[in-house]
């Protein structure tokens, strides 16, 4: 019989190659260098991601290795807890910081009570001191008497209090912030703890893939191992930067902004120095051609002393398993669910601020991939990690915009073509002018050679002053009688900029009639 050699990897030790990362999901790319011997082995890689997708699972093998089965194994565990290693090591490094916590809390009621004993020494020693005033002779309660040797008593004394003092309190200080540094430390282990137990009670299986490797002779085998996982989510965001001094006719006029993608994951393995590649597209997740399934034609049969049950009420499968993993037909979803698909969304984000959904919608956009030029490490906390995806220059038209009736000032706007050929996805831009941030906004989908606007705020080098309006009545018609009234509103605006020309836009409501009778003529506008 063939021998057969077996080597046992760790997933999380593995250097990731690529991912590329969904609107729902990643596809990450490892590799796997060994040292096999001649014929048949076995390579198993341990502790895989517990939202993996087990029919996303492909393995390419390089050089004179031929894979011959592939196996994704899935094994309860029945004490996960009492030998996981994690968690013991958790527990001794809690008992240790609680200790220190402890001991430093002593040093610190210690510390209190020699302060408050040295200050009420010195309390009481300016107490027998002082002598009142319609006192003229000191009594026998008094410890000083005011002479040369009490003198020098006492100063040496206020030397000693105030040294001593000033030392006591320094410490103390440093007591009580190492004492807030072992709580803050105590926090967070405990939560750590608390989130590995109920991810140990809920998620109790050991998940391994199993990769069974020919070699016509022993060497260096090289196997890029291809999954995908769930839990994972980006979004874009971009920086526009903006100057009031690119729109002298003698300057660059031009706007940068900056392209970024903002990366959250939590599928319990890290990505470091990975090459990323941001897509919008929905990947493929199982290899062949689905079928589809008989519909049958009939006649509803009436009960009308049954309650219908509504069909929306009815548990729908989470994810669309295959025939190979469900039966066919045996698995009935109104009894039970999908755990694979329950557990994604059970161990899904916790991240605090989530505004957006797991996963943004890019259906109505064409399908695009950013590829981020350096390497970059994401890590499985819940975090969102900022990636440059590019920086793009446009060429504005700048225009300005005033509401004198709500406000007295001058807004710029900047009118922008999107030239690139990368179109820019929904998403938070933060505008910055002159170095200096305004504010934020929502930009939609904007494909190339669309046009978008971006509010840069108030321009101060435009005055703008709205007077008092000024009302005329009037009696007008020569057989019927009409009533005529005339206002007259100014405003008045002043450009401080005296080698530069400003367009701006006046907005002013006018009134709407809604009687046949009232008749509004078009306003005229003096310049």
């Amino acid at each position: 019989m063939q021998e057969c050699f077996t080597k046992n990897l760790e997933a999380r030790d593995l250097p990731t190659k690529t991912v590329i990362v969904y609107a729902d999901r990643a596809e990450v790319k490892r590799i796997l260098e060994l040292d096999l011997q001649q014929g048949k082995n076995i390579v198993v890689v341990q502790n895989v991601s517990s939202v993996i997708e087990r029919q996303s699972i492909r393995v390419e093998g390089r050089g004179n290795t031929v894979i011959q089965e592939v196996q994704y194994t899935e094994l309860p565990t029945e004490t996960v807890e009492s030998n996981n290693q994690q968690v013991s090591q958790m527990e001794q490094e809690k008992l240790q910081i609680e200790n220190d916590k402890v001991l430093t809390e002593d040093q610190i009621h210690v510390l209190q009570k020699r302060l408050e004993v040295l200050d009420g020494v010195a309390g009481q020693i300016g107490q027998n001191v002082i002598i009142p005033k319609d006192q003229k002779v000191m009594t026998a309660n008094h410890a000083f008497l005011l002479c040369e040797d009490a003198m020098k008593n006492l100063t040496s004394f206020l030397d000693y209090y105030g040294k001593t003092a000033s030392n006591l309190k320094q410490e103390l200080r440093e007591k009580e912030k190492l004492c807030f540094n072992h709580k803050e430390k105590l926090d967070a282990i405990e939560k750590n703890l608390d989130q590995l137990r109920c991810k140990h009670e809920y998620d109790n299986h050991k998940r391994s893939i199993n990769i069974t490797v020919h070699m016509e002779e022993a060497g260096i085998a090289e196997l890029h191992l291809n999954y995908q996982v769930y839990c994972v989510t980006w979004k874009p965001a971009y920086d526009i930067r903006a100057s009031t001094s690119g729109i002298e006719s003698i300057c660059s006029n031009k706007i940068k902004l900056l392209y970024y993608g903002l990366i959250e994951q939590k599928t319990d393995e890290d990505w470091r120095d990975a090459e990323l590649i941001l897509s919008t597209a929905t990947p493929c997740v199982a290899g062949s051609v689905p079928t589809l399934p008989t519909l049958a034609a009939a006649f509803q049969r009436q009960t009308p002393n049954i309650r219908q049950r509504n069909a929306s009420s009815r548990r729908k499968p989470i994810s669309n398993g295959s025939e190979e993993d469900m039966g066919f037909g045996s698995f009935d979803y109104n009894e039970f669910t999908d755990a694979a698909a329950l557990q994604r969304m059970t161990i899904a984000y916790t991240a605090s601020d989530h505004e957006h959904s797991l996963g943004q919608n890019y259906d109505h956009l064409p399908c695009s991939c950013f590829s981020i030029e350096s390497p970059a490490t994401i890590l499985s906390d819940g975090k969102s990690y900022k990636v440059q995806i590019s920086t793009l220059e446009f060429e504005p038209v700048f225009t300005h915009e005033t509401v004198p009736s709500k406000t007295a000032s001058a807004f710029l706007t900047a009118v922008i073509t999107n030239t690139s050929s990368l179109p820019l996805l929904p998403g938070m831009a933060s505008i910055y002018l002159n170095n200096s941030f305004i504010s934020t906004t929502n930009l939609k989908s904007i494909l190339p050679g669309e046009e978008f606007r971006c509010s840069l705020g108030i321009d101060p080098s435009l005055k703008v002053e709205y007077k008092p309006c000024s009302r005329m009545n009037e009696q007008v018609g020569f057989m019927t009688k009409n009533s005529l009234c005339t206002h007259e509103q100014i405003v008045s605006l002043r450009n401080a900029k005296a080698s530069q020309s400003a367009l701006i836009t006046i907005r002013e409501p006018i009134p709407k009639a809604v009687d046949e009778k009232i008749k509004i003529f078009r306003p005229r506008v003096v310049m």
